[in-house]
């Protein structure tokens, strides 16, 4: 109960300032062995350079569909006409039928925009609560967004960063998860995302300095995961199990070279891959 309580304070302290600033963020996380919280009532929020302020950024920009939903992964139970703040808000329980990926708590407004997330993992503990909130006009999201990336992009950069591939709405890859994000660093090095419709995680393959340990923990409310195999480095880093991340670093490993050289050209991985 505890843990609930706390977000709620949290708004309301927030909601007694709202005369010196009408956008509200509140990101508390689970950081290794203790939870940490992180507020900005900044007018201009997009200043904020620090790791959190990025974090919340791109939770700001998150929706949600329910078409989307892997029923065959999840179970999805719905209450309405919650009233958040003097607005009419949906709330979703998103809980999945196995114990590999995180259960998600969900409000959100009439335009699929999330007002407030909980993500607690395999264990039923809380690994972060989020909630970016304008109190004159509810949700505080883009509404650009989610049409942007519908469309689906391809963007190559000069410098540090060779190239970036972006998609939407891919088919499968592995157990409900599909590949939306592509950034190719170098020729060795590259960094592979997956999402189903409510979890995600990102898989970074590089080649590995040294024989270094394997590394299990909870890094800003996600799970860390890295092994080293045959002298490559893969790191993944998301809201799945560390059953679950064993079993795609290992996947992932048998079928390196295919996969490494279609990402890195800016095609789609698929489960056609990894299953021929």
């Amino acid at each position: 109960m505890k843990k609930f309580l706390v977000m709620f304070i949290l708004l309301f302290a927030l909601q007694a300032n709202v005369y010196a600033g009408q956008k509200a963020i509140v990101f508390k996380f689970l950081n290794q062995d203790r939870y940490e919280v992180y507020m900005n009532m900044q007018e201009d929020y997009r200043n904020d350079a620090s790791m959190l302020g990025s974090i919340s950024r791109q939770l700001l920009r998150g929706f949600f569909s329910v078409d989307r939903i892997p029923s065959k992964y999840y179970n999805v139970v719905k209450s309405d006409n919650i009233s958040y703040f003097g607005f009419n808000i949906s709330q979703y329980v998103i809980s999945p039928k196995n114990k590999d990926r995180f259960k998600s708590i969900l409000w959100l407004d009439d335009k699929e925009h999330i007002v407030k997330l909980e993500v607690f993992d395999n264990t039923d503990t809380l690994m972060f609560a989020f909630s970016g909130f304008d109190f004159v006009d509810g949700a505080m999201h883009g509404y650009e967004y989610k049409e942007h990336l519908k469309n689906g992009f391809r963007k190559g950069r000069r410098g540090h960063i060779d190239a970036k591939f972006k998609f939407w709405d891919t088919p499968e890859f592995y157990k409900g998860f599909s590949h939306f994000h592509t950034t190719v660093f170098n020729e060795h090095v590259i960094d592979l995302s997956f999402e189903d419709g409510v979890n995600r995680f990102s898989v970074f393959i590089k080649p590995a300095m040294s024989n270094i340990a394997a590394v299990n923990k909870i890094v800003y409310g996600n799970y860390l995961f890295s092994r080293v195999i045959d002298d490559t480095e893969y790191t993944v880093y998301g809201t799945i199990s560390f059953g679950l991340m064993e079993e795609i670093v290992n996947t992932i490993h048998r079928n390196k070279e295919k996969i490494v050289d279609m990402a890195s050209s800016g095609h789609i991985l698929t489960s056609e891959i990894i299953n021929k």
